[in-house]
């Protein structure tokens, strides 16, 4: 039951981060304000790794739970900056 939510949020995830990808490549000022985003996600992302035995605690899951789900987020990190580099 858990990778399906894992899945639901993985597929929602790469939805909003193309969207986002797309959204940048139309205009310069939108780039720019979703680059500071990107950049925003990113560092909370390496903070998770970093504190992920507190993150777990903050968030009641399981540290493999948070480990799969900073996974899945570096895999829909990835796929919206490919959108974003690509168009």
């Amino acid at each position: 039951m858990r990778a399906m939510y894992l899945g639901n949020y993985f597929v929602a995830g790469c939805i909003a981060s193309s969207l986002l990808g797309w959204v940048a490549s139309l205009h310069p000022v939108a780039t720019k304000a979703i680059a500071f985003f990107a950049v925003a996600v990113f560092i909370l992302w390496c903070l998770c790794w970093l504190l992920d035995f507190s993150v777990s605690s903050w968030l009641k899951i399981s540290v493999q739970n948070l480990q799969a789900f900073l996974v899945a987020g570096l895999a829909v990190i990835a796929i919206g900056a490919g959108v974003f580099l690509c168009s």
